[in-house]
């Protein structure tokens, strides 16, 4: 027989409406009731046959409240709180009023589970923390202990109820340290055999999982057989799901997160499995497609996914166990967060609905990723001018979304490393998130060039552990407040996707720049506002947040509200005046002279070659596509889009060729490129190159391709 014992702090006349002595919250200590299945026909094996709820001692203003559970199988788990009221139905409020919580299964050892900064009880998370404690049926003051009550989704019935002349204070406990503001960890079960990104896999072994925890790492995915381990370790886990788990144990433990922790990419499955199928077989959509659209695709996909899909999983994996059932309890998992690529969701994606999940949003690195790469190609690709030689005006403009939407909703946020992040920039994107109020932290750790090596997770995490345990008092609401100016971008609109600074509007060439707006106005010059905007906050020195324009959000709290609209203008709201400017403000920018380019397009009826010439000014052009399978970084000089011959066709020209030529002389440098065209029709090449100071020179070049 397994006995599991929960200590709860609560205040029971919370629920029945009677007042409790001054000196003790819930009422005198030793009162005790004893409870009853009372639902239809017998209780199966995992369902609470009959539980007994006591009070305990008071701790000053809170006192001890001690939950005592018999399964129809004859197992046993006890519970004890100690808080100023009965556990309020939400476990957002519970954390208020609860200080220590502590479980124990059976006769096993107890558990009791703390913040390891703060020393602060730490609540199981999942979602269904009001249905973890009795509460009364009706709406009738019936004192103390209500005669009906409901608990794990089915009704109990009082037997009896008595007072004890003494009170067994709660059990000796072991200690689970945790930090559930510092979510770090890796979402898989395996390592590489080696530790290069083009790699094979194996299973993690217990001294893997040690060595994370030894370097910092905070959350394990686990598979069932490492249960039992991870259940007694200073480590939240996931990974068993509702066949592999103690039933209802299972839903009371601090540190079990679920089956699952992550919605994967929702804007990114919503453009490869809904928008992008349609885009290929119906050459009407390619035509109509517009921002709005493809938010509606997300709209559909996404309520569908959080209110059937992963949130779910835990209790339809309870369903289908014969020992369970789980009566009229149902609950969306709520510490689920959502890993996403297109940031720009985010507000959106935290507030849909109006209820959890996602609990928060995790920025997924597109490929690629580095200040140096991406700040040249938006610089290029906007017409903005961000200086590329920091990594926080890159990162700032990621981090501004996952605030701004924090912000908006009260909801937390968090960002990963993948492995094709440019590794100068990883460490300082981590420890800054961390400054900013992030909470989550994760690697991806599979599939070639996406997977960070093991070594260097731990590397990863142990510097962001030490600067965690430097900085351990961070005020969160504070720091969601940090942005003094909010811009707002049209809804719908956002950077792509993998190649984030080439422009296309959720990576589909569909959508890309230079088409035009339901205002008439070209994307680009929306997208150009928009940058510019953020080019200056970033050269005041200004924090800043981003946000969709969505109805329903009041922003206040900023300073400056700054509304990017379609018709190309730009709306300021300060001090209480609104000012409507025909463009954005471009901030002072430092002189120089700017890169020269000059373009030339071979007259070949198919396969084209187009040659660039690049004069330097006054700083060096440096543009780089992201690191090689070698893992080596090139000067790529110059960039390639090709538009035409309708306004919906569009290539990025660098992935359809070999290598660009480039050739170094001593006063120019010279690229080459070869592409096809088969479609005849008017084309556009466009073609930008960028210096190490942001300045651009763009060149477009047309020709015409005629029917063979």
């Amino acid at each position: 027989m397994h006995r599991i014992t929960l200590i709860v702090l609560v205040g029971w006349f919370v629920v029945c409406g009677t007042e409790s002595p001054a000196a003790v919250p819930l009422g005198t200590p030793g009162l005790e009731a004893r409870y009853a299945f009372d639902g239809d026909g017998q209780p199966v094996g995992s369902v609470v046959k009959t539980f007994t709820i006591v009070l305990g001692q008071a701790e000053g203003a809170h006192q001890w409240l001690h939950l005592s559970a018999e399964k129809a199988n004859g197992e046993t788990f006890r519970v004890w709180t100690l808080g100023s009221s009965y556990p309020p139905r939400t476990e957002t409020a519970a954390r208020e009023t609860v200080s220590r919580y502590l479980l124990q299964t059976g006769a096993s050892q107890p558990f009791e589970y703390r913040n390891r900064f703060t020393g602060e009880a730490v609540l199981p998370k999942l979602g269904a923390w009001e249905h973890l404690f009795p509460r009364q049926t009706t709406d009738a003051a019936e004192g103390l202990f209500p005669a009906q009550v409901q608990l794990l989704g089915h009704r109990y019935r009082r037997l009896a109820k008595a007072a004890k002349d003494d009170v067994a204070s709660p059990p000796e406990a072991k200690v689970i340290e945790l930090l559930p503001v510092l979510l770090l960890g890796v979402p898989h079960a395996t390592k590489q055999k080696d530790q290069t990104r083009l790699f094979e896999l194996i299973p993690l072994t217990q001294a893997d999982y040690e060595q994370m925890l030894d370097a910092g790492m905070t959350c394990l995915y686990i598979k069932p057989e490492m249960a039992n381990w991870a259940k007694s370790r200073d480590t939240f886990y996931w990974g068993p799901g509702g066949a592999d788990v103690s039933y209802p144990e299972c839903l009371y433990r601090s540190n079990y997160l679920g089956p699952a922790l992550f919605l994967d990419e929702p804007a990114v499955v919503t453009r490869d499995h809904r928008i992008r199928p349609r885009l290929r077989k119906d050459p009407a959509y390619r035509k109509a497609i517009t921002p709005q659209l493809a938010l509606d695709e997300l709209r559909e996909h996404f309520h569908k996914k959080k209110t059937e899909g992963t949130p779910t999983a835990l209790l339809r994996g309870l369903a289908n166990r014969s020992d369970v059932d789980t009566g009229r309890m149902k609950f969306l998992q709520r510490n689920i967060y959502s890993w996403e690529t297109m940031v720009s969701t985010a507000g959106y994606q935290l507030s849909e609905g109006g209820a959890a999940p996602p609990d928060s949003m995790v920025w997924e690195p597109p490929g690629r990723v580095g200040t140096r790469r991406t700040l040249p190609e938006m610089n290029m690709t906007y017409g903005c001018q961000i200086p590329v030689d920091s990594p926080k005006n890159f990162v700032s403009i990621i981090y501004g979304f996952l605030r701004g939407a924090a912000r908006a909703t009260g909801r937390d946020w968090g960002m990963s490393i993948y492995g094709a992040v440019d590794r100068a920039d990883a460490f300082w994107f981590q420890t800054h998130a961390h400054d900013l109020g992030a909470r989550l932290f994760f690697f991806w750790d599979s599939y070639k060039l996406a997977c960070v090596p093991f070594d260097e997770c731990l590397a990863l995490a142990r510097n962001l552990r030490a600067h965690a345990e430097s900085h351990p008092h961070r005020d969160f609401a504070r720091l969601k407040r940090a942005g003094e100016v909010l811009i707002l971008m049209p809804p719908g609109y956002n950077l792509g996707h993998v190649f984030m600074g080439k422009g296309s509007l959720w990576g589909v060439g569909e959508l890309n720049l230079e088409r035009r707006n339901r205002e008439g106005v070209k994307y680009r010059v929306v997208m150009g506002n928009f940058f510019t905007e953020i080019e200056r906050c970033l050269r005041q020195g200004v924090a800043f947040d981003l946000l969709w324009d969505l109805d329903g959000f009041k922003h206040t709290g900023y300073r400056e509200v700054v509304r990017i609209r379609e018709d190309g203008r730009v709306e300021v709201r300060a001090g209480g005046k609104n000012v409507v400017l025909d463009q954005a403000r471009t901030p002072a920018r430092p002189g120089g002279t700017p890169p020269k380019l000059a373009v030339d397009v071979s007259p070949a009826a198919l396969t084209r070659t187009a040659r660039a010439t690049i004069t330097e000014g006054d700083a060096p052009v440096y543009y780089t596509m992201g690191a090689d399978k070698k893992g080596v970084y090139r000067n790529a000089m110059a960039a390639w889009e090709l538009y035409g011959p309708e306004d919906e066709d569009y290539r990025f020209l660098r992935w359809e060729s070999d290598e660009a030529r480039i050739s170094r002389g001593d006063d120019a440098t010279t690229v080459e490129i070869g592409f096809n065209v088969q479609v005849p029709g008017h084309y556009r090449l466009r073609t930008s190159t960028v210096d190490m100071a942001g300045r651009t020179a763009v060149v477009w070049t047309e020709f015409d391709v005629k029917a063979r």
